[in-house]
């Protein structure tokens, strides 16, 4: 696994709908009206930012994690308004078992539109053709079925239940484990 190809290249990606490029500071105000919508974190480990200094703190971990390469975090821009819309990223790499879990979070006003589907698949192909990583990870609470079906979709495999894995505002929670290995990934699909 290359980790240090992702920290020098800091690649960006284009689709027809969206850029993902490197989540930064000047991200600030965009990213605070992302992360104060209720609806995205009513079921995650963050907390809904009540305000910018929540949204700089949080910032400022990303720029850390990066120096110290630990995770990487795009931005999510939608490109018909020119708009950050959320984040995709990998949020742990383990290079001694060349690993990497894939984490995100998209605005509520832009849920079902295939969005996430698009940005994922980018971020599991560049980990596989650049990285050469030998397995991706996604993990999502049980009652989430939009998140399940977005891993399904783009051909990762369901694991298993970790049951109570996190305790994510005063209630323990299952998740369903999710994850595809380099000899899933079928090249004409991928096209490396």
């Amino acid at each position: 696994m290359n980790t240090e190809v992702l920290f020098t290249e800091e690649p960006i990606f284009e689709t027809e709908r969206i850029i993902l490029r490197r989540l930064d500071m000047d991200d600030l105000e965009e990213y605070y009206h992302f992360a104060s919508d209720p609806f995205v974190s009513e079921r995650t480990l963050w907390n809904r930012h009540e305000s910018t200094e929540d949204t700089r703190v949080f910032l400022e971990k990303v720029q850390k994690s990066f120096i110290e390469k630990i995770a990487y975090r795009w931005a999510v821009i939608y490109k018909p308004e020119q708009r950050l819309i959320g984040r995709i990223g990998f949020i742990h790499l383990d290079e001694i078992h060349s690993c990497a879990e894939i984490g995100y979070a998209i605005s509520s006003r832009y849920w079902g539109k295939g969005i996430t589907t698009e940005a994922i698949k980018e971020v599991i192909k560049y980990g596989f053709s650049h990285m050469n990583i030998n397995r991706i990870e996604g993990r999502c609470n049980i009652d989430n079925l939009s998140s399940a079906r977005i891993m399904k979709k783009v051909g990762m495999k369901e694991e298993g239940i970790l049951r109570e894995k996190f305790q994510i505002k005063g209630e323990f929670v299952d998740q369903i484990q999710f994850a595809m290995i380099r000899k899933d990934v079928q090249e004409e699909i991928w096209k490396f």
